[in-house]
């Protein structure tokens, strides 16, 4: 996936935890909620994207399907673990626990 695609769904779903969920009230907390939780998660699909490149293979041989699956995993796979760790950063951040 595109980076700047990755980074606009990360900035996206932070906004809408930031607005959506009942434990962040205040207009402090909701302000600080809103930059932690759009930079590290984005912060954790940079990372994710770059690990991304720099581990990935030239190229992969094997069966139609091995191909597809290999390109899904890393076209995706690396930018979601980088995400997701960098929401559970943020989330730990503010004191939200699930």
């Amino acid at each position: 996936m595109p980076l700047s695609l990755c980074l606009s769904l990360s900035t996206l779903a932070g906004l809408i935890i930031a607005f959506v969920d009942t434990r962040i009230s205040g207009f402090w907390l909701t302000s600080w909620a809103i930059v932690i939780l759009c930079t590290l998660p984005g912060m954790g699909v940079w990372l994710g994207n770059v690990i991304r490149k720099w581990v990935m293979p030239d190229a992969v041989y094997g069966s139609t399907g091995a191909v597809i699956k290999a390109r899904m995993f890393w076209a995706v796979l690396p930018q979601f673990i980088g995400w997701f760790i960098g929401l559970m950063a943020a989330l730990g951040t503010l004191g939200l626990r699930g």
